[in-house]
């Protein structure tokens, strides 16, 4: 039974039916001279039966639900609704804050449901049931506080506060919930003493993780009237954009790779692991120190190679210790520290990913997917219209037992079908009788009428990959070989026949393990290296948590395609992240993870060392079919002097024109432009030294004119200066 549940908050019009209206939160925020009010009104929730057996006892537990809202989630405690999300502060602040709240409604002889937080997406997961006994035998309200603020926290130029509201007490003794309405916040902010001014470079522009926020615009200080500690300059970057960290058997991928970015227009060094040292503080130093110069043009860091030549961190306690055992991650390498602590949170300031191959045949094959779906994409328009979701109903009873199926059909589908795509269902049950999801909604008939036997769907999932899809997603149980439900592993990779890419979202356990013993190979790794499947993907390199990947996975579709997670106020808009890249998107999905519950810091933070990139974290996304963008180049005399003339037919932003040489029979990257307009003229003395008769030609007589554009086909053309060289 599910049935909803009033909070009667004043201020809502008379005719509102949260039937019709739903029932998430309302926020209003208010920002003036030093000071930051939000009002929260909650006008109701549902409560859904979710009675179960504990120590042969049943009992009649309810799960609370508020749509758009996470929870309050420690192990074996009430299951309470918290609205999250960031706010940012300046960065010279200290703040202090107060909780008002009102409309106060009480709910007796009511035993809430207990967090389920020991549940994981592994393949044998058989969890006990969490029951803090004690806790429910306490004449106590839980939580003690409804309000908390965390931070301040650093995130893509952003200084933050977490702040979570629970609109609920509740005393477990004499099973009395309280429910309020309304709860406003008010957040003093307050200059630090003895702050001096410094100079700064302006802020990254990737405004999709504004979503996060209540209160996203960035000049955050003129709004609370506070004189900024940051004067912004606009700085001259320098050094590379991307660097790729190698073990030698992998030279010559890594430069080809290197190669195709510059020409592409991201600026890519290469670096040998044993100039810097196989050691994980050597490569942290190395990469923290390229990052903390002051005008530092790092945003990815590539580790070319399997984990026995560029070491991963193995388990260290305050580090890579999760609690389902010991972690191997690279995440700390993107991060300018350690945490100190096993719930400390350390937002990254870089994107990092690896490709763990061992020979320099299978690191050529991984370099020719990512250079082939980049440079190549498929020409079938229809390619760019399709979709997969696959996910699993768990639990032999009507309602699932967990998130899996509502997630993909009812959280991220609607939002693809009303872009235009079509989604394919893929969807198996352990039940014959499916009738809800977990939390007492009626599973349409359409989507009950989709779900197939597992033979079925493992077949339908080989079809789909050869023939190609522009996302693949998946909830469900995962193992190092692959998926569980629908079983789709390293097995049936073997059987795809299509050479048309499918971007896989592997969201489950295991699939991205990345330190199997020689020649076991993971679902991710396998991916990797053969044509008709994912070039580059994101998984898990160890157990995960089930309710933190349905935010995760969530998120993903969020950051490519914006419009997945609601945002709030309700005028705030939604951006997908710029450029679309595979880094980025994983670093705003993490992000998310601790906006969507609260309480359980651990295993966010075990969710941050285990999801990596598997593959390039700057591969650039297709979300739509890639538009034509014509070049024409050709070579002007103006005033006697030869120009490069370059005209293009658009030029959005982030346009990047390069221009290269052949040197000894090897292109070399000259120059890079980012232009303003669709003309552009290059004196040629700018690129290459005009040579005298007889005198030696190092550079050949031609150039390359690339140019990419987000969204765009890569174009190039070549230009013959031979005549103007002699």
């Amino acid at each position: 039974m599910r049935e909803f549940r009033s909070l009667n908050p004043e201020g809502l019009p008379k005719d509102f039916d949260a039937e019709v209206h739903g029932e998430e939160p309302i926020i209003d925020l208010k920002e003036s001279e030093g000071k930051i009010i939000i009002s929260y009104t909650f006008p109701g929730f549902y409560q859904v039966d979710a009675g179960c057996q504990v120590d042969g006892e049943k009992l009649d537990f309810k799960l609370l639900n508020i749509e758009g809202t996470g929870y309050l989630a420690e192990s074996g405690k009430p299951l309470l609704p918290s609205f999250g999300r960031y706010v940012q502060i300046p960065s010279q602040c200290d703040y202090e804050y107060s909780v008002e709240k009102k409309d106060q409604v009480q709910f007796d002889e009511i035993v809430i449901l207990p967090s389920q937080e020991n549940v994981s997406d592994g393949p044998q997961d058989d969890p006990s049931f969490e029951f803090d006994k004690e806790l429910y035998q306490t004449d106590v309200f839980y939580p003690e506080k409804m309000v908390k603020v965390t931070g301040p926290f650093e995130i893509d130029g952003y200084h933050a506060l977490l702040v979570h509201v629970t609109p609920f007490q509740y005393n477990p003794a004499k099973k009395k919930l309280v429910g309020y309405g309304k709860v406003t916040l008010t957040l003093d902010l307050v200059p630090k003493e003895g702050e001096e001014k410094i100079q700064s470079e302006s802020p990254v522009d990737r405004e999709a993780f504004g979503n996060l926020f209540l209160n996203p615009g960035r000049k955050i200080e003129e709004r609370l009237n506070i004189e900024p500690k940051e004067i912004p300059i606009p700085l001259r970057r320098s050094g590379a954009e991307f660097l790729i960290i190698y073990a030698d058997i992998f030279g010559n991928a890594a430069k080809k790779l290197a190669n195709w970015k510059n020409k592409r227009g991201i600026t890519t060094d290469i670096v040998s692991i044993d100039k810097i040292g196989n050691d994980v503080s050597k490569i942290k130093n190395h990469i923290r120190k390229l990052k903390s110069k002051k005008s530092s043009n790092l945003r990815y860091v590539l580790l070319f190679g399997d984990e026995d030549m560029i070491t991963a961190e193995e388990p260290v306690v305050t580090s890579t210790s999760g609690p389902w055992g010991e972690n191997i991650s690279d995440y700390y390498y993107s991060t300018p520290n350690d945490p100190t602590g096993v719930k400390e949170l350390i937002f990254p300031w870089i994107s990092i990913g690896r490709v763990p191959m061992r020979t320099a045949d299978q690191g050529m094959e991984v370099v020719d997917q990512i250079i082939a779906y980049e440079k190549n994409p498929p020409l079938d328009p229809d390619y760019y219209k399709r979709m997969s979701f696959a996910a699993f109903f768990q639990g032999a009873g009507q309602t699932d037992e967990r998130g899996f199926l509502k997630t993909m059909e009812n959280d991220i589908r609607p939002t693809m079908l009303s872009l235009g795509f079509n989604v394919e269902r893929i969807y198996v049950s352990q039940s014959q009788n499916p009738k809800f999801y977990y939390d007492g909604v009626p599973i349409p008939a359409d989507v009950i009428a989709a779900i197939v036997d597992g033979t079925t769907a493992t077949n339908r999932l080989v079809n789909a990959t050869t023939q190609g899809k522009l996302y693949v997603g998946h909830r469900d149980h995962g193992a190092p070989e692959g998926w569980v439900h629908p079983e789709f592993t390293v097995n049936e990779l073997d059987k795809i026949t299509g050479d048309m890419p499918s971007m896989f979202f592997s969201i489950n356990c295991l699939t991205g393990s990345y330190d199997l013993p020689a020649p076991s190979e993971s679902f991710a790794e396998k991916n990797l290296r053969i044509k008709g499947t994912a070039p580059s993907l994101i998984a898990a390199s160890r157990v995960s948590h089930s309710w933190l990947n349905n935010d995760l996975i969530k998120a993903l579709f969020d950051g490519t395609f914006g419009g997945v997670l609601p945002t709030y106020p309700g005028t705030t808009a939604s951006y997908p992240v710029k450029f679309n890249r595979l880094g980025d998107l994983l670093n705003y999905a993490k992000s998310y993870l601790p906006v969507g519950q609260s309480g359980s810091a651990e295993y966010i933070k075990d969710h941050f060392e285990i999801y990596h990139v598997i593959g390039d974290p700057t591969l650039e996304l297709w979300k739509s079919e890639p538009l034509i963008n014509e070049l024409k180049v050709k070579l002007l005399f103006k005033l006697k002097k030869p120009v490069i003339d370059i005209q293009l037919t658009q030029c959005p932003q982030g346009t990047v024109l390069t221009l290269c040489a052949s040197f000894h029979k090897k292109e070399i990257l000259i120059t890079t432009k980012k232009p303003s307009s669709t003309h552009i003229t290059i004196p040629l003395k700018d690129l290459i030294p005009i040579h005298k008769p007889n005198s030696p030609l190092e550079i050949e007589p031609e150039i390359f004119v690339g140019l990419w554009a987000p969204g765009y086909r890569y174009v190039e053309e070549r230009l013959n200066l031979e005549e103007i060289i002699k």
